[in-house]
């Protein structure tokens, strides 16, 4: 026995020591009670199924051994056993699946240990189960952060470490694979130009298996400031990249700029858009767009009624630079110095999107949203390479949490998403988000005046050639490199994000250069279109009319295309009314010439036909039709008087008359605005045809200024030419032209692209309303009279007062909530109102010209024809004989006229394309004078051919019907 009493004692204090430590570890296991933290998101339960996560919190003692969790919720009661030794301060329980995601549920929670049982009961206010789409992108800010050339070289070199990347992560799960959206066909444009066959092929076989997602848009654009060609033609590249992949694209997006023109819509869906996805900029000059539509899609219907395109607008795209590209060196994200070709950290999960998710679909929830997506971008800033840390982050959040559910995509994706899970909910919405950016459009506004001539041209010079020889291959190359002028004219970026750093001015310089090889390329392939048929040395001149009704106008020849003499006579030998004009030029009347045709006249020796009302008495101008009076003092017109019905249509009571300067600088209100001095009026031509007083001045801001008030004979409106020499300055300033009329309760109506507009009425909540841009005219018009004006070369406009003194960012209590009825318009001729992105000062001598055309009550077709006449002249050429003998083709309906007639892109046949000016649907029967076509078929921006035409069609109100025929 002696042996074995070391082994009892041995035995004994062991037992006394255990029983000693598990009495203690009894005390300490006992937490007086313990709150539950309800968290936003829910995590991955055992059984695989979503569960919302709740946060038990042990208060007096951490919870230690064994223990038994206990949740009733729903009916249902799961028990889960625990055993932590060292103790923990708090667990995670898990839900019942379904639990506490559509209403509030109450979970009962019960701890119980060996000693003790402690209960919680909790109120779980619902969260939804929220689906997030990231879309992954570098921001297209084409000379923001670099020059024109080096940002094109990044975002191509983008491209290839995307296919890199996403190869590299499709064994990924679901959600996580990395896909590339290069944002603009701008980039993928010249992706393709560069690429080598093996990049070229493996771009292809990129984008088929979705690796890179492709969208419609050549850029991000200020659309209210497109023609309606121009709108069309931002969709041209990708249709072209289209028939290249074979793969549909049917989304666009823009980003940066806040708003967008109703035209888009239609505009969009003629070339097979079905979503916009809107991302603009978080803080610059936004205006109330957030409030108004940030996660509230509609279906945004076109003007015509019908056609319609799902509108998104997200969360602003800035939001990776805020909370990751900011933490990183500049410099690096944006390829500025020697080093890798991405991005990549050492804990992609670092600066992602938690809390911010839970934050923002907490405020939708609140809001009562009934969608349950999110989508936001993922850029590090502009124009930066490409975070490669973002498979992997997505990744491990959606290892961590099963919902919000992350999920790499491109927009057509989100959009299928959206359409299959809401669409019977999704409203309709019609009218225009007029944009907020367009004022920087008055930081050069001599390049913008190119660019709305250039547009013109191109469409009048596809016209003539299509008038000519229709089976003459046109220029096809030179066409679209002109219109890719114009479209980077258009696009958002104008300069350096530091207007003032010295590489600020070759950006700025390399812009320009967009605009004025526009209008050279433009005026060029104008020259070319006739060059076959011009005989420099001929007395013959043919009128030529682009437009699809006759018409009359004034002709101007230089003194070389008019030495033959002053007389002109037309086709039948009849004298026409000319005049040699003080500059030397001759002036003549061309009547009657017909629609998409050309009428021959003859310069002779002689006198001028001078059977023309035109006069001048002192201060008023009379072409037996108006009377117009200007006033001595100021300078402006002061009297516009419709001889036959007597009707004033300058508003006695307002300070601006018509015409009036006003210079405006940055801070001041509108009662502070300056008006020009030292006013000088002198005759500038005398009549018999053209009758003008010119006004000279001093004016504020200038170094002169000249206005040119013009009457012609038999001719219903008053032409305008506004001179200045700006004088170049960094203060902030605007240059404004008044224009108060008299038309008592009129209302005001705008062309924009693709539509007419009434502001306020059809404008969307939160659109821009201290300013608008047009694009051929605006009508203001009662019952009974009214005007039409237009403006050539500068598309803003001010309604009521000058509204648009909103200088800097734009954190600004005078953002206008809505526009009152009114009945005076300003021209914004100019400004420098940013801080950024626009050049700080101009420069230099601007020709500004106006119409203003009085008539009785408001009539749509002649406000448009007046508007399309004065921004599509017609063309004088020098001939041997009669070039076009025969319309090509007639339109049995007024209120529907030719937007476009051309060569088809394949040359294979022609395009026709009409819309309509009316608000109801209109018939619409074609006639052809010089050749019925063997086949008339629809057809979309893409002119693919789609249905024969037989029959007369109807077009929708205010829409847009393309044909595709061959001869």
């Amino acid at each position: 026995m002696r042996i074995f009493k070391p082994l009892l004692i041995m035995i004994f204090i062991n037992n006394i020591f255990i029983s000693k430590t598990f009495t203690q570890a009894l005390v300490r296991s006992l937490p007086n009670s313990f709150e539950c933290k309800v968290e936003p998101y829910y995590k991955h339960r055992k059984d695989g199924k979503p569960g919302r996560e709740i946060l038990l919190i042990f208060k007096g003692s951490k919870l230690y051994g064994a223990a038994t969790i206990n949740v009733e919720c729903n009916s249902t009661t799961e028990e889960t056993a625990i055993d932590n030794p060292s103790g923990v301060d708090s667990l995670s329980v898990l839900l019942p699946d379904g639990a506490g995601v559509d209403k509030m549920c109450q979970a009962r929670i019960s701890v119980i240990t060996p000693t003790n049982q402690l209960y919680q009961s909790v109120l779980v206010p619902a969260k939804r189960q929220w689906t997030v789409y990231i879309y992954p992108h570098s921001h297209v800010d084409i000379g923001y952060t670099q020059t024109q050339d080096f940002v094109q070289k990044l975002h191509a070199r983008n491209i290839d470490v995307a296919i890199d990347i996403a190869k590299k992560t499709q064994n990924y799960p679901e959600g996580s694979r990395f896909v590339w959206n290069p944002e603009a066909s701008w980039v993928t444009e010249n992706y393709l130009k560069t690429a080598t066959p093996e990049k070229r092929k493996a771009f292809i076989e990129a984008v088929r298996k979705g690796w890179i997602c492709l969208d419609g848009s050549y850029a991000n654009t200020n659309t209210s400031a497109c023609s309606d060609e121009e709108l069309l033609r931002l969709f041209h590249t990708s249709n072209e990249i289209q028939n290249i992949t074979g793969v549909p694209i049917k989304t666009m997006v823009q980003m940066d700029v806040p708003g967008a023109a109703w035209g888009i819509t239609q505009a969009a869906f003629q070339n097979g858009i079905r979503g916009f996805f809107s991302f603009p900029n978080h803080v610059a000059r936004i205006g109330t767009i957030r409030q108004a539509w940030e996660h509230k899609p509609f279906y945004w219907i076109s003007p015509d009624g019908k056609s319609k395109i799902l509108f998104y607008q997200a969360y602003p795209y800035g939001y990776g630079y805020v909370l990751k590209g900011s933490k990183l060196d500049g410099d690096q994200i944006r390829g500025l110095v020697p080093g890798p070709d991405r991005i990549s950290t050492k804990d992609p999960s670092a600066n992602f999107i938690d809390p911010f998710i839970f934050d923002e679909t907490a405020k939708l929830e609140a809001e009562h949203s009934p969608y349950n997506i999110y989508v936001m971008t993922w850029s590090l800033a502009d124009n930066t390479l490409i975070d490669a840390d973002l498979p992997d982050a997505v990744r491990l959040w959606n290892e961590k949490y099963a919902y919000p559910k992350v999920i790499i995509a491109g927009a057509q994706r989100i959009l299928n998403d959206f359409e299959s899970r809401y669409s019977a909910i999704i409203p309709e919405i019609k009218g225009d988000y007029t944009e907020y950016w367009t004022d920087g459009l008055g930081s050069d506004a001599l390049r913008v005046g190119m660019n709305r001539r250039a547009t013109e041209n191109l469409v009048q010079m596809e016209t003539a050639w299509s008038m000519l020889d229709y089976k003459k291959p046109s220029p096809k190359k030179q066409i679209n490199d002109s219109w890719e002028n114009c479209l980077l004219g258009s696009e958002h970026t104008w300069g350096y994000f530091d207007p003032a750093a010295p590489l600020a001015k070759q950006i700025e310089q390399t812009k320009a250069a967009y605009f004025e090889n526009g209008l050279k390329t433009s005026n060029d392939l104008l020259a070319e279109t006739f060059q076959s048929i011009k005989k420099t040395e001929s007395n013959k001149i043919a009128v030529f009319n682009t437009l699809s009704w006759q018409r009359d106008g004034l002709v101007t020849l230089s003194k070389d295309q008019s030495k033959n003499g002053d007389r002109v006579v037309n086709e039948q030998g009849e004298e026409m009314l000319s005049q040699r004009l003080s500059t030397g030029e001759l002036v003549f009347l061309a009547k009657k010439i017909p629609a998409l045709g050309s009428t021959l006249f003859t310069i002779e020796k002689g006198e001028p036909g001078n059977s023309g009302e035109c006069t001048v008495n002192a201060n008023t101008l009379s072409n037996g039709t108006l009377s117009v009076a200007i006033d001595p003092q100021t300078g402006n017109i002061s009297s516009l008087i419709n001889l036959v019905t007597k009707q004033e249509y300058v508003d006695k009571k307002s300070s601006y008359g018509l015409n009036s300067y006003r210079y405006l600088l940055g801070a001041d209100s509108s009662d502070r605005a300056i008006e020009p001095y030292n006013i000088v009026l002198k005759v500038k031509e005398n009549g018999p045809l053209v009758a003008s007083i010119l006004v000279e001045s001093n004016a504020q801001g200038c170094k002169w200024l000249t206005r040119e008030i013009r009457v012609v004979q038999g001719q219903p409106w008053v032409d305008l030419t506004n001179s200045f020499d700006k004088i170049s300055t960094r203060v902030k300033e605007g240059i404004h032209f008044g224009f108060a009329f008299n038309i008592p309760d009129g209302t005001t109506r705008m062309d924009i692209p693709w539509g007419i507009m009434i502001p306020e009425f059809d404008q969307l909540p939160g659109g821009n309303r201290n300013w608008l841009a047009f694009q051929h005219w605006v009508d203001i018009s009662n019952d009974h009279t009214g005007v039409t004006w237009t403006a050539i070369e500068c598309p803003l406009i001010e309604l009521g007062d000058l509204t648009a003194n909103i200088p800097g960012d734009g954190f600004s209590s005078k953002w206008l909530k809505s526009i009152p009825k009114t009945q005076t318009i300003f021209s914004w001729a100019l400004n420098n109102h940013w801080f950024t992105n626009f050049p700080l000062q101009q420069g230099g001598v601007l020709n500004l010209h106006y119409g203003i055309f009085p008539h009785g009550s408001y009539d749509a077709v002649a406000a448009n024809r007046f508007g399309m006449e004065q921004n599509r002249p017609l063309i004088a050429v020098p001939v041997e004989e009669k070039p076009v003998t025969k319309s090509w083709v007639n339109i049995g309906n007024p209120r529907v006229f030719i937007t476009m007639l051309k060569q088809s892109d394949d040359g294979k046949g022609m395009v026709l394309r009409l819309r309509s000016v009316s608000d109801k649907p209109e018939r619409v029967g074609l006639h052809w004078p010089n050749g019925v076509p063997g086949k008339l078929y629809s057809c979309l921006a893409n002119e693919k051919p789609g249905t024969e035409i037989k029959d007369d069609q109807t077009i929708l109100p205010f829409g847009t019907i393309s044909y595709y025929f061959e001869m």
